[in-house]
């Protein structure tokens, strides 16, 4: 029976979900290499029968040097001098969503680059994609006792702004609009399901 994998790059601050009976998480850094990355998917893939839904939690970010987006994933990042090894996720995932800033960003940078590096994802896994255009917001709870605190997992809850999903041919099949995030006058980000817009 398919499986759903969680995997957090813990450059995004926060306590990764805890494994399920049917969800699988683990964590990524600045010194996971990329292919180990995508050896641990095939392997839990194999073993599974198959995974749902793969969800990369991460931040997007701009590369200034080469005007392009990438996700902050693993050491080499989630780019287009990378994506190419989405392919061995071929017929092993039906789904792949980002959870991640301007993920499907089309005005970044000159020429709209997450929309692109999204579109190649889907092509390479043959996997339909969910990506949000914009700045998306996480929680997550810090409990403390005395001195021992603990934190709970990250939680994304609905998407904020415009998201986009991707066919496995790497065309959009269905776009949908929630609030945008927006920002105070010190700069702070503002959850719209939180505090509305004023």
């Amino acid at each position: 029976m398919p499986v759903n994998v969680v995997v957090h790059d813990t450059r995004l601050e926060g306590r990764t979900p805890i494994s399920t009976a049917s969800t699988i998480a683990f964590e990524v850094d600045e010194n996971t290499h990329i292919g180990d990355f995508f050896d641990r998917v095939v392997r839990i893939a194999d073993e599974r029968g198959g995974i749902g839904v793969l969800y990369l939690m991460c931040h997007g970010v701009r590369v200034i040097a080469e005007d392009t987006t990438a996700l902050l994933f693993c050491r080499e990042l989630i780019a287009f001098t990378t994506v190419h090894h989405f392919a061995r996720l071929r017929d092993k995932v039906d789904r792949i969503v980002i959870f991640a800033c301007h993920a499907a960003e089309t005005s970044m940078t000159r020429h709209g680059d997450g929309d692109e590096l999204c579109r190649h994802i889907a092509l390479e896994a043959h996997a339909e994609v969910t990506a949000a255009r914009e700045t998306q917001t996480y929680s997550r709870m810090e409990r403390c006792r005395f001195l021992d605190c603990e934190e709970s997992a990250i939680e994304y809850g609905d998407w904020e702004g415009p998201v986009v999903v991707y066919g496995r041919d790497g065309n959009i099949i269905a776009e949908f609009e929630n609030p945008s995030v927006w920002y105070d006058s010190s700069g702070a980000v503002r959850d719209p399901r939180l505090e509305p817009r004023p």
